[in-house]
């Protein structure tokens, strides 16, 4: 979780669905932070960010807002609480007699880590309604600022704005942060683990769980190995064509994947899309269920890194959009899952764009419930429900040999 500080809880309420979709909470301060006078916000929001992560031994957000007035910008700026409490409405309404009454209301949301100020904004522009009488004098900006156009709850339109910002990089803040904490957590053995079935497949096959099910008419299912990967159809295959692209060695996720071996994988994906793509004539979905580091997948799922591909034409993003994600260009871009304390959903889509998602609170084999639905096969979407044996061997029997790097 990321900790939000701040003096005032209250001016967050309206946004508290907002905040808890983000995994931020509230914290009071414990002590008064640094307010260093400056014409713009960067100066003092840096000092009470980096003076906040102080306090609290981690990175944390601090807010600053206030008033810019047309007729005398950068001010009052950062220095609004101070001018109106000094100037009261009678001395703010002279300032502004005889110029301009247009005016932008501004929230600066900031967060100290490695070393530098990360910053968010929020604007709102207006004017000043100088003919209204404020209902006190701690009311001044909420009574007499009117935004463009005018809207009911103008005067906290800046802070959703830059909420709204934050959320655009929230994610990514949320894995710097953790990886600020714990940059060298690796949970990752390396080592065959013999509870795993994978591992047990992989390194002792007459044994295995696959064997007990399949009984005599397959004897293996490898369709591919190498010295680091191996590609296999798995038990549940509800659709011909379905594939499992695991590792070797017994890693948790593909977040914990050596360095050196991501352009490997690269090019054996590659590989597998093109003999996916020329059998069934569709580019396949890929994805990945990576569990946070402390934690497992449950009952249902194997804690040991898989890749899931299926040549199915479906969209999931649109089912996934409302989780944090993160864009990615590249499969080492992975890496930077690795202390994600929420864990996290990797899906690479029919037109080969990248995002991985929040993985918090995932129901079972969630993305296999999006593709079943889509392709009106519901029902099929739990491997003990429907084991697809027949679509096992149907798939093992086109592919066998035909992935070539």
């Amino acid at each position: 979780m990321l900790t939000l500080v701040t003096s005032n809880r209250k001016k967050y309420a309206p946004f508290a669905r907002d905040l808890e979709r983000l995994r931020i909470t509230l914290e009071p301060l414990k002590h008064p932070l640094p307010e260093i006078q400056g014409e713009s916000f960067t100066e003092p929001l840096a000092a009470k960010a980096q003076a906040a992560a102080a306090m609290f031994g981690r990175p944390v957000l601090v807010d600053d807002a206030g008033l810019v007035l047309e007729a005398y910008q950068p001010f009052p700026g950062p220095l609004t609480s101070a001018v109106l409490h000094g100037l009261g409405t009678a001395g703010f309404k002279r300032l502004l007699h005889g110029v301009s009454d247009r005016a932008a209301m501004e929230c600066h949301i900031g967060c100290w880590i490695r070393g530098a100020l990360r910053s968010w904004a929020g604007r709102v522009h207006g004017r000043l309604d100088l003919s209204r009488s404020p209902r006190d004098e701690r009311m001044i900006l909420a009574d007499l600022f009117v935004a463009d156009p005018p809207n009911e709850g103008g005067e906290l339109l800046h802070r959703a704005r830059a909420l709204a910002a934050l959320e655009a990089g929230i994610f990514e803040l949320h894995l710097d942060a953790a990886s600020d904490r714990c940059p060298d957590e690796t949970p990752s053995c390396g080592r065959p683990v013999y509870q795993c079935p994978f591992c047990t497949e992989v390194h002792d096959g007459a044994s295995s769980l696959f064997a007990d099910m399949i009984g005599n008419r397959l004897t293996s299912r490898v369709i591919y190995e190498d010295e680091h990967f191996l590609v296999i159809p798995p038990v549940g295959e509800f659709i011909e064509g379905g594939l499992l692209l695991l590792t070797r060695e017994h890693i948790l996720s593909f977040a914990h994947l050596p360095p050196e071996q991501f352009e490997h994988l690269e090019r054996l994906l590659g590989a597998i899309s093109r003999a996916v793509l020329e059998r069934w004539g569709v580019a396949p979905l890929i994805f990945e269920h990576g569990p946070a580091p402390e934690r497992t997948k449950g009952v249902c799922c194997v804690d040991h890194a898989h890749l899931n591909i299926f040549p199915a034409r479906v969209q999931v993003h649109p089912s996934l959009a409302g989780r944090m994600n993160l864009t990615m260009s590249a499969l080492s871009d992975l890496s930077r899952l690795r202390g994600a304390e929420f864990g996290y959903l990797f899906v690479q889509e029919n037109d080969r764009t990248r995002r991985s998602y929040d993985g918090e609170n995932v129901p079972s084999q969630l993305v296999r419930r999006i593709i079943t639905a889509a392709i009106g096969m519901p029902e099929r979407w739990h491997w003990r429900d429907y084991p697809g044996y027949d679509e096992l061997i149907a798939t093992y029997r086109a592919l066998k040999d035909q992935i070539r790097l």
